[in-house]
């Protein structure tokens, strides 16, 4: 099994725990929603986006679910924020019975309350201590407007990181007007760095034209780290208010690590000031310290090859797209590993009391049923098998879809539906190489008992982390439902749309008379390629 490109079962499968070497502290590799108040290693995630530490917990910002989750000393996962259905509810009340618009960043207060980027809400929102969950930052509007008021009646334009110092001063990276913005223990909001042109703000320290602040990270000294995945570089800013680029691409500006990096989108700082920078293209994470740089995770750009299990170099965890980072007390660095749907943890050699690894509760039974309902459904188990599943899974290995693009094909989760019902079924593509195939048609079957109802959007997933939806997409039903034809024109990994991944939303209906049990003969044909499976179970009445 390769560490960049292992598979099972057509799935991306999650790199065993190595001793000595990184382990999974939550998810189990498969996207969806399950494991509460169960071990963490055994629940569900979906694209987890973002991790942080605090008050002996690890929180984690599960996107594609709409929900903050939490895994306790204990090795307990439990959901802290969001029902999972996505949308804007909840403030004044239990964070639990909020609604969110897929979380992309966290951060933890001195106080232990925890903050996080509602990305599709434009605002940025914190759980206190007891529970209950408030805006502090913008008004749900999409904008850049008012700066030098109250943080919570400002505008905010896709906010996508966010880190908070030692003083309690709040820093919201911002992808949509790309600037970092700062709101103090007063709650005045201000901008502290911007881009040049169009979006530069007087006063604020110029990171120049091409920028996006995809991940912030402070220091005790309070210097504010700037993961820019655009620059491809890491900016830091000093407490005199002076930007300097701390690490680039070979060649740049002076005094800087030269890094051949893809995409720097998230940062952390552990205590002896080493810094941490998680390349969301290149499947690595990088250690700068001492003027130098070196791959600690996933594979070595200088040999194409992960290093030995339990070596020094520690770089034999295979990743996929790690967008979140975060060091912990126990001297672990934790990584959002986003498309195995799991948070790593990394061993690091740092000078701290190494803390046990969170004890597992022992299984005292069966694993709790997953929730049911909202957005994106759970699988639950035991499934009613309707036939046995022959052919590729939903999610088969990436095959060619023209002769410079290796694509990824899979159904994000499963779909349960009562008859009669309706739900939205989501089919991500994604790429590490670009694609451009002009204009193309997709072709879906559904599976048997459903009909599609003629909805068809896309939405791209940039390496900042932010969401953007797609364009000129159209849809025709045919067959009476049975089949669905998308036309659209997709760009991966280009210069001007730097997305990795996209994902189709269809609405399908389970018929009336539709029998009980789980299908897996849908088809999904993207752009010409090999068919694909698409799978959805039809629910009992009493289900």
């Amino acid at each position: 099994m390769t560490a960049t490109t292992a598979r099972l079962r057509g799935r991306v499968a999650v790199p065993a725990d190595v001793p000595g070497g990184p382990v999974t502290v939550a998810g189990n590799g498969a996207a969806g929603f399950s494991g509460d108040d169960g071990p963490a290693r055994e629940g569900r995630l979906a694209f987890p986006a973002d991790v942080a530490v605090g008050g002996g917990s690890v929180f984690v910002a599960d996107h594609a679910n709409h929900r903050i989750r939490r895994v306790d000393a204990h090795g307990t996962l439990t959901t802290i924020a969001g029902d999972g259905w996505r949308g804007f509810a909840g403030d004044g009340a239990e964070a639990v019975r909020s609604r969110l618009g897929f979380p992309s960043a966290l951060a933890v207060g001195p106080d232990g309350a925890v903050y996080f980027a509602d990305e599709m809400n434009h605002r940025v929102r914190r759980i206190n201590p007891s529970g209950v969950i408030d805006t502090v930052a913008g008004d749900g509007i999409r904008g850049g407007d008012g700066d030098g008021g109250p943080a919570d009646r400002a505008r905010l334009n896709s906010p996508c990181a966010l880190a908070v110092d030692g003083a309690g001063s709040l820093y919201i990276g911002e992808a949509g007007s790309p600037r970092v913005r700062g709101v103090g223990p007063d709650g005045v909001i201000g901008t502290v760095v911007a881009a040049s042109g169009p979006s530069a703000v007087a006063g604020a320290a110029d990171a120049g034209a091409t920028f996006v602040p995809a991940g912030l990270a402070t220091d005790a000294a309070g210097q504010l780290y700037i993961a820019d995945p655009a620059g491809r570089r890491v900016l830091l800013l000093g407490g005199d208010g002076t930007l300097r680029v701390l690490a680039g691409p070979p060649g740049g500006s002076d005094g800087a690590v030269g890094v051949d990096w893809s995409a720097p989108c998230a940062v952390a700082v552990d205590t002896q000031g080493a810094v941490y920078v998680a390349d969301v293209n290149g499947h690595r994470v990088w250690r700068l310290a001492e003027g130098a740089a070196e791959v600690i995770a996933g594979t070595d750009p200088a040999t194409d090859e992960a290093g030995v299990p339990g070596s020094d170099e520690a770089a034999a965890m295979s990743l996929a797209y790690p967008c979140g980072l975060a060091v912990d007390p126990a001297g672990r660095l934790l990584v959002a590993d986003n498309f195995h749907h799991r948070i790593a943890a990394l061993p690091l050699a740092l000078d701290t009391p190494q803390a046990a690894e969170p004890e597992q509760k022992p299984e005292t039974g069966p694993e709790p049923e997953a929730e049911a309902g909202p957005e994106p459904e759970p699988e639950q188990e035991p499934e009613p098998e309707a036939e046995p599943e022959t052919g590729p899974e939903a999610d088969a290995p990436s095959v060619p879809a023209t002769a410079a693009a290796q694509l990824l094909v899979r159904q994000e989760v499963g779909v349960e539906v009562p008859r009669g019902g309706s739900e939205l079924l989501h089919v991500r593509v994604s790429s590490t190489d670009p694609w451009v195939p002009g204009r193309v048609e997709h072709r879906f079957t559904a599976p048997t008992g459903f009909l599609f109802d003629g909805r068809a959007t896309c939405a791209y997933y940039r390496a900042d982390r932010t969401v953007l939806p797609g364009g000129r997409t159209t849809a025709a039903v045919r067959a009476g439902g049975r089949e669905l034809a998308v036309t659209d024109e997709p760009r991966l990994n280009t210069a001007d749309h730097p997305a990795a991944a996209l994902v189709y939303t269809l609405g399908i209906q389970a018929l009336t008379d539709a029998v009980p049990g789980r299908f897996t003969d849908g088809l999904a044909v993207i752009a010409g390629q090999p068919e694909v499976r698409l799978k959805a179970s039809v629910l009992e009445d009493d289900d």
